[in-house]
């Protein structure tokens, strides 16, 4: 029986680090569902990061110092002490604030003034004065990300910073503006932060003039990132090893699943094939939230795994601050108490594309890569992952997400639900495969290009040969590769996976079944994989 003093110092060091996190960056808390932090901007300036360094190094001494925890605990405070290490490398070791430009422009930075208005937590007058607030510290952020920024900085980043903030801008001119139509006072904070933005855009756009292509973290601060975000423990040969596997076992599944839809014709027509089927711009919300209601059923009748809530994600189009994505789930924060709806974007062509553009579009966005798309974003993936972790008693599990463990899980779900029987449609499991593919060549170039000064030419190139892409989302792939070297947890996490349900199914014999297995697996929260193999072997 641990003492309570114990109790309640584990309680107090875990909330300190919670505390820590969510001032230093307050768009982590508003995603969170703590609106304590509303019409709060962070401050990113040196001192600020110096007394973040500091704090973190103070925090990570006090849960060294921790005994007499039990298992749950212990694990919970090794995966904070792992999240703290992450953050200090990438404050000091790869100066991200310093070096990438999407530290301020991305989804999810200071500048996401999303969550006042994409969810009803309070009154819209009240939720219109905290926009006010945070769109009053502009500003100073953009001011102090203009200070921060190198003159010279990687070009792919670069790039995609600005499309980024351009994103951020069409929103706040869209359906913030529309929001708050009426309100001469939040109308005119919207034009100042908006001319703030455009100016902060302007001079990324200058700074095109002199970047470079030094991106790459170089072997030892790959491998050590890695080891710190995800605490996996591996060498180079042993990563390529374990891609190059799964890309054969890809390679043959897709073969076999166009040699069905095109006999003859090979991966490319039978792609083709399978693009001929695909919604209208008028249907495809309503055929995305029918294909949910299929999937549910299929869980439920199937016992693949415990759907603990009535409540369905809503389908929506994707706003335009990320209208450069396919399809995206947007879950409610787990300390969200009031507004608890989640979202699944899936980007419509707008009415300004024309019909070309809007059929190429919708060719992509085919029924069968929607039913995959559908299974990772919603169910089994990320929805109803989010639905457990909001049950988890552990701040920590709630809080603190692993990439391996959730794009490796929804990654993980899209096999697991044709193996359960889900779909024999070719066309479905060749978009999975294809899928899978995707997932390989990103695996590829994040160790080529951060390793083994792959040229970016062959990083696009390797996603044409391994992925089937064509020139435009190769390349749009590659370059995510330069800012997003942890892009190949998707495949690293469902191995992962796959490796631990061997395992118990090993140990567990006739008492193994798939649906205990989901169900043990989620209810270890966003933990890191290696402690959830801890805490279920």
């Amino acid at each position: 029986m641990l003492a309570s003093g114990c109790v309640a110092e584990w309680a107090a060091a875990e909330r300190e680090v919670i505390e820590g996190f969510f001032r230093f960056s307050p768009s982590h808390a508003r995603e969170a569902g703590d609106h304590r932090f509303d019409g709060v901007v962070g401050d990113p300036s040196r001192s600020a990061i110096r007394a973040r360094v500091e704090e973190i190094d103070r925090q990570i001494a006090r849960l060294d110092t921790l005994a007499q925890l039990t298992q749950e605990q212990d694990i919970d405070r090794r995966a904070l002490v792992g999240q703290l290490n992450a953050a200090r490398f990438e404050l000091t070791e790869l100066r991200t604030p310093f070096r990438e430009p999407m530290f301020y422009a991305g989804y999810g930075t200071e500048l996401d003034v999303s969550a006042y208005l994409k969810r009803d937590y309070a009154p819209l007058r009240e939720r219109l004065a905290a926009l006010r607030r945070h769109l009053a510290g502009y500003h100073g952020y953009l001011a102090t990300a203009r200070d921060n920024l190198e003159p010279a900085l990687p070009r792919p980043n670069l790039e995609i910073a600005i499309e980024a903030v351009d994103g951020q801008l069409e929103y706040l001119d869209g359906e913030v503006r529309q929001a708050a139509t009426g309100d001469t006072e939040t109308l005119s904070a919207i034009d100042q932060a908006a001319t703030e933005t455009r100016a902060f855009v302007d001079l990324l756009k200058r700074r095109l003039a002199d970047a470079h292509d030094n991106f790459a973290l170089g072997e030892d601060r790959f491998l050590r990132l890695l080891a710190a975000r995800e605490l996996v423990d591996m060498d180079l040969p042993g990563l390529e090893r374990m891609v190059r596997a799964d890309i054969e076992r890809n390679r043959v599944a897709a073969t076999e699943a166009a040699e069905q839809l095109a006999p003859g014709g090979g991966v490319t027509e039978a792609l083709h094939r399978v693009q001929d089927h695909h919604p209208t711009t008028a249907s495809i919300i309503d055929d995305v939230a029918a294909m949910l209601e299929r999937l549910r059923s299929f869980i439920q009748d199937n016992d693949v795994v415990a759907i603990p809530s009535e409540v369905r994600c809503q389908v929506r189009p994707t706003p335009s601050y990320a209208a450069f994505i396919t399809a995206a789930m947007d879950s409610a924060g787990p300390l969200e108490t009031v507004a608890t709806e989640s979202y699944y974007y899936v980007t419509v062509p707008r009415p300004d594309w024309g019909e070309a553009k809007a059929e190429e579009w919708l060719r992509h966005l085919n029924y069968a890569v929607l039913e995959n798309t559908s299974v990772h974003e919603a169910y089994p993936g990320h929805y109803l992952q989010s639905l457990h972790e909001r049950r988890s008693s552990s701040l920590t599990r709630k809080l603190f997400w692993s990439y391996a463990n959730v794009e490796g899980f929804a990654h993980y779900c899209e096999a697991m639900m044709l193996e359960a029987g889900y779909s024999a449609n070719a066309g479905v499991r060749l978009a999975q495969s294809l899928d899978a593919l995707l997932r390989d060549a990103r695996f590829l170039v994040a160790l080529g290009l951060h390793s083994h000064a792959m040229p970016m030419a062959a990083a696009i190139e390797t996603f044409r040969s391994v992925a089937f892409l064509s020139e435009l989302p190769a390349t749009r792939e590659a370059t995510r590769g330069a800012w997003d070297p942890l892009y190949l947890n998707y495949t690293l996490g469902k191995l992962l996976i796959l490796e631990l349900r061997r395992e118990l199914r090993q140990q567990q014999a006739g008492a193994f079944s798939l649906r205990r297995f989901h169900d043990a697996f989620l209810g270890c929260g966003y933990l890191p994989i290696p402690l959830i193999r801890e805490l279920l072997t």
